[in-house]
């Protein structure tokens, strides 16, 4: 090999050489720092920190407002406390790389204009947020063009009583962050749990978003959303996703957010997704659709819900199949008579515990198809006032002229291969639902007929009497 073939790969040996020793004589230099609390101590060490140190807040009560402006870890010894004092931001992060882990943070200020939060991430990508309480504050952790964020294992509370709609400041706020990754937090007490905004490849897994003042989750034009093993329960709606496509929505529990106007899933423009084995339990509305289109949902659970999917004539070329409904006051309401959404794949349908199937061949789907929208269902839709009538003889006799005469539904939605049998669901490994729960229960039913026998008796006697 001659010297001018040599020279190149010479100079490339020696520049990783140089950056390998760099990179060791850094992590030689890295250095971890104790702050006391009381006094200063902790800004003096955050202010004096060199990328790649530690600084370990000690026990106690820092006060004061805080920057971590390097590359750093920031972690707290057990009981060690950020107190903002009720003014601005408590903790603000400019430095990309930087962990902030095993910290309570409270006592931020109360102005939106200024975005008085916990800790405030901005600019900085890659930041690690681990481990941490959040108390007393107005927004929890709000991302500005924080790409890649991570926040992990936090519990966050702020001062928003639940379904108080009017209140201020958000549990997580990301703006403008892509890729963030948030994983097994606790939020409660916001105006919305999670809030984000155009933040596009967010993933979040097994987080618990509960009795917020408007909505658990919260979106807006953000793309690739990945919801998995979540519980959005106890607000005005569990999931408010808008302007939101591709969507890709599993295992999550929508439990308990009951209101005048409350949903466990509220898709409005959203297009695209993939909906599956989550559980929709106890809402007003367990599903709702404005303009959503191409959506997919299977192996769902949803029962025990005023209505089970509240749908509006914008939303098109939807497929619901392979799910389980029961016990729902309205399992299905349309405001369209014509409708291209489907309620089966062309081979699978779902299961409603409302139908009453037959199956005389023995394979699992009803020989007969189901129309999951009945005409109370289509009226109530357009007048909601009609919703007091819904137990009533009247809508009663109306459902069952529905059944005997086909042509008195309102819609042409059908599902042309009804299962006979609920859908096993994930947990226990058996139902949740509960077979037939639409129909009386046998305890019932036996104290009819002893109700009638004895009124037959009685009238028996009565005529042998002169």
């Amino acid at each position: 090999m001659t010297a001018r073939r040599r020279g190149p790969r010479v100079a490339l040996a020696a520049a990783l050489a140089v950056a390998l020793l760099g990179a060791g004589a850094d992590a030689a230099r890295a250095a971890r720092r104790h702050a006391p609390a009381g006094g200063d101590a902790l800004s003096r060490a955050l202010r004096e920190a060199a990328p790649g140190d530690t600084v370990v807040a000690g026990a106690g009560v820092h006060h004061g407002s805080f920057r971590v402006a390097a590359p750093i870890v920031l972690a707290g010894e057990p009981g060690a406390t950020l107190h903002g004092g009720g003014r601005g931001t408590v903790l603000t992060v400019v430095a990309g790389g930087a962990v902030v882990s095993d910290l309570e943070v409270r006592g931020s200020g109360a102005r939106v204009l200024t975005v008085d939060a916990g800790i405030h991430v901005v600019k900085a990508a890659r930041v690690v947020v681990r481990r941490v309480r959040v108390r007393d504050v107005l927004y929890g952790i709000y991302g500005e063009r924080a790409a890649a964020l991570a926040v992990e294992d936090c519990d966050l509370a702020g001062r928003v009583p639940p379904l108080k709609e009017d209140g201020e400041g958000n549990g997580i706020h990301l703006w403008y962050s892509d890729d963030p990754r948030l994983a097994r937090n606790t939020v409660a007490g916001f105006v919305d749990g999670v809030y984000l905004s155009f933040v596009h490849r967010a993933e979040l897994t097994g987080n618990r978003l509960q009795d917020c003042g408007r909505y658990g989750l919260h979106t807006m034009y953000c793309q690739d959303t990945r919801l998995v093993e979540n519980l959005f329960t106890r607000s005005v709606a569990g999931c408010a996703i808008m302007f939101t496509n591709r969507l890709h929505v599993e295992r999550n529990d929508f439990f308990r957010n009951r209101g005048p106007r409350t949903y466990g899933l509220l898709l409005r423009d959203c297009s695209a997704g993939r909906f599956q084995d989550n559980r929709f339990v106890d809402n007003t509305v367990a599903i709702f659709f404005d303009n959503s289109n191409r959506n997919r949902f299977a192996g769902n659970l949803i029962e025990d819900n005023g209505w089970g999917i509240l749908m509006f004539a914008s939303c098109a070329g939807n497929e619901v199949a392979g799910n389980t409904f029961v016990n729902n006051d309205y399992p299905v309401a349309l405001d369209m008579r014509r409708t291209d959404n489907r309620f089966d794949d062309g081979a699978r349908g779902n299961y409603w515990s409302e139908a009453a199937p037959y199956d005389l061949d023995g394979d699992g789907v009803s020989d007969a198809p189901h129309g999951p929208v009945n005409a109370f269902s289509f009226l109530s839709k357009q007048y909601p006032d009609l919703s007091v009538l819904a137990k009533s003889p009247a809508v009663a006799a109306l459902g069952v002229a529905e059944r005997v005469m086909p042509a008195l539904r309102p819609s042409e939605a059908v599902d042309r291969f009804p299962a006979v049998r609920p859908a096993r669901t994930r947990g226990t490994g058996a139902p949740l639902a509960r077979a037939g729960a639409g129909g009386p229960a046998p305890a019932a039913a036996a104290a009819f007929g002893l109700l009638a026998l004895a009124g037959l008796g009685g009238l028996a006697a009565a005529r042998r009497t002169p």
